[in-house]
């Protein structure tokens, strides 16, 4: 196995990420159709995965593949029987996006908090408008999902200041984060928090969490931040409440639908940021994740245990756990 066959799949119109990095430990064949993809996966066991929206693997289905390492920290396009209920390794790039997300989130509340949407309007009417502004400091935020994204943002909000809860699934002590507090008491913590950020994944628990029964447990003129999924999030529910005045606002880089279609009401709120799914793209994030898919491929091919392999058979009730920075023996 010195120069393994790896497929990346590619979203088409997407650029390539820098694979040529990988040349002399692997041959790395980039296909972005069905067809392509159908047709490199005879002999093929590992594939990089650089497209979270793909339905190939729904089409194709994963052939002889034994490892996926996925760009993204979701896993949403991996969920089919036969990928879920097999033996293939799946691996994340965990490391790479949770910094960037949580300065998004930070950027999003400084924004809402500090009225620069109206700055900048003002300015474009040549308008010297004095006005007064909400204070970053203390102001209480409730996380709704601790994972790595989720504690990431805790970590920050709470380094600027901040007054920050967490939500997970069970009540615990997390030796970073602190007290964790269950789903259980969501919607009295809703009630007190000025700020929600969603950061959980999409599972059958979560979907439509966040309906209008939750928004009316939210405290009037709270705002809405969502980078989990956005299918988390009922779309004509947050819109109705924020239309009532209800809800003071909401930074959403995640849509049930992507990309968001033009005719989609959501653009047209001037108090709803409406970002194409990319808070966790920085500048040059490509080649970190194929850093990442590199350091694993040199584990798969000694033999050693991959970092950050993701349980699927988890998901349909939880959020996805990594098992462990090198906790799973390949098969």
């Amino acid at each position: 196995m010195s120069r393994p066959k790896v497929i990346a799949i590619v979203q088409e119109g997407r650029p390539v990420p820098p694979v040529e990095r990988l040349d002399a430990e692997a041959e790395v064949v980039v296909v972005r159709t069905a067809d392509d993809f159908r047709a490199a996966l005879p002999g093929s066991e590992i594939l990089f995965l650089n497209d979270f929206r793909t339905k190939l693997l729904r089409e194709v289905g994963p052939g002889d593949l034994r490892w996926i390492h996925t760009s993204s920290i979701g896993v949403d396009s991996l969920m089919t029987d036969e990928i879920v209920h097999s033996d293939i390794v799946v691996s994340n790039s965990r490391g790479v996006c949770e910094r960037p997300i949580a300065e998004w989130v930070l950027g999003v509340l400084l924004m809402f908090t500090k009225d620069l949407r109206r700055t900048i309007e003002l300015q474009q009417a040549r308008t010297w408008q004095h006005r007064e502004t909400e204070p970053l400091l203390g102001r209480k935020v409730l996380v709704v999902g601790p994972g790595p994204v989720g504690g990431e943002t805790v970590l920050l909000l709470r380094a600027a200041g901040m007054d920050v809860t967490v939500v997970g699934r069970s009540a615990r002590d997390d030796a970073q984060l602190g007290a964790i507090a269950s789903f259980d008491d969501l919607d009295v913590l809703l009630g007190e928090a000025q700020d929600v950020v969603l950061t959980v994944p999409l599972t059958e628990e979560t979907r439509g969490l966040f309906n209008a029964a939750r928004f009316d447990k939210m405290r009037p003129g709270s705002r809405l931040v969502n980078v989990g999924r956005g299918a988390v999030v009922v779309e004509q529910d947050l819109l109705q409440a924020i239309d009532a005045g209800h809800l003071g606002a909401a930074g959403l880089d995640v849509f049930e639908h992507e990309p968001l279609s033009p005719e989609n009401p959501l653009w047209s709120r001037k108090n709803i940021l409406v970002s194409p799914h990319a808070s966790g793209d920085l500048i040059g994030w490509r080649g970190r994740v194929v850093d990442c898919f590199a350091r694993n491929l040199e584990r798969w091919k000694t033999g050693q245990p991959l970092n950050d392999v993701v349980d699927l058979k988890r998901l349909g009730a939880t959020a996805p756990k990594v098992v462990s920075r090198a906790a799973a023996t390949l098969p």
